[in-house]
């Protein structure tokens, strides 16, 4: 199939029967004249072949029945849960305690240096490569400057 021929769909359509009368003549006219179509055309027909010569197998058994008697309608929930003021209360105060904290510690944990300082807050130096009061040693010789050490 070239880049103007039918889909895979239009031939399986032509192939089944279901496309009308002009398009079935349309379909018909291109594929006269088109190499690649009558060859999909006669994969589709040898598949269709295939699938027809399977033996048809029966299972002994219906299973739409206890399919139906086991599938239970959804239904909307006959209560509602209503919750008050009161019972939320207890909630938000936790909520609102919990933010205060988180701010608290951040703040105090960031501060404000002062404006010469050039060394972190003592509360930041557990976020240096060493920590506080370990000995540099090998390729951390040059981690500290001289006046830090």
């Amino acid at each position: 199939m070239n880049r103007h021929c039918s889909s895979n769909e239009a031939l399986s359509a032509y192939l089944d029967g279901e496309l009308g009368g002009n398009r079935r003549a349309e379909f018909e006219r291109h594929l006269a004249a088109c190499a690649l179509c009558q060859e999909a055309l006669h994969n589709f027909q040898c598949l269709r072949a295939c699938f027809q010569s399977l033996p048809h197998q029966e299972i002994g058994y219906d299973l739409a029945p206890a399919l139906l008697a086991g599938a239970k309608p959804r239904t909307a929930p006959t209560w509602r849960h209503r919750c008050s003021l009161w019972q939320l209360l207890p909630t938000s105060f936790a909520a609102a305690a919990t933010i205060s904290l988180g701010i608290f510690l951040g703040t105090s944990l960031v501060g404000t240096p002062d404006a010469g300082a050039a060394t972190p807050p003592p509360s930041l130096a557990m976020f240096d490569l060493l920590p506080p009061g370990s000995v540099c040693v090998g390729s951390f010789a040059g981690c500290y400057p001289e006046g830090k050490i």
